[in-house]
């Protein structure tokens, strides 16, 4: 597979485990919307893949890294498989790993203060 995000490995543990979570759900979106174009399909998954990667190698989810690597798996059958599958239960997956990511998705970051939460203040 090609790497698709050059400058971003050094960088991305720096970045809010949140914004982490949603660059993942963003790929996967991305090859959702992509389902008819099998090329871009499967790009979008190698770019979520990369970044599940990126996540795994962060210290920050080591509690969870079982999950992860789970949801990678699964992500790697999807590109394997001869026919794009359906990739919203595993976007839904990986919001669900970061509250600050679920409240984002879900328009709940404006509402009793959590939008501080998700900014790490």
């Amino acid at each position: 597979m090609p790497v698709w995000h050059k400058t971003l490995r050094d960088r991305f543990s720096l970045l809010p485990t949140y914004q982490q979570v949603l660059m993942v759900a963003n790929e996967l979106n991305r090859a959702q919307n992509m389902i008819e174009a099998p090329l871009e399909y499967k790009n979008a998954l190698e770019r979520a893949l990369e970044l599940t990667d990126f996540i795994s190698a962060d210290g920050r989810w080591s509690k969870r890294l079982r999950e992860i690597r789970r949801a990678r798996e699964v992500m790697a059958m999807f590109y394997h498989h001869p026919r794009p599958q359906d990739t919203r239960i595993l976007q839904k997956c990986f919001i669900q790993l970061d509250s600050g990511a679920w409240r984002y998705i879900n328009g709940m970051a404006a509402s009793n203060g959590a939008r501080a939460d998700i900014e790490g203040k």
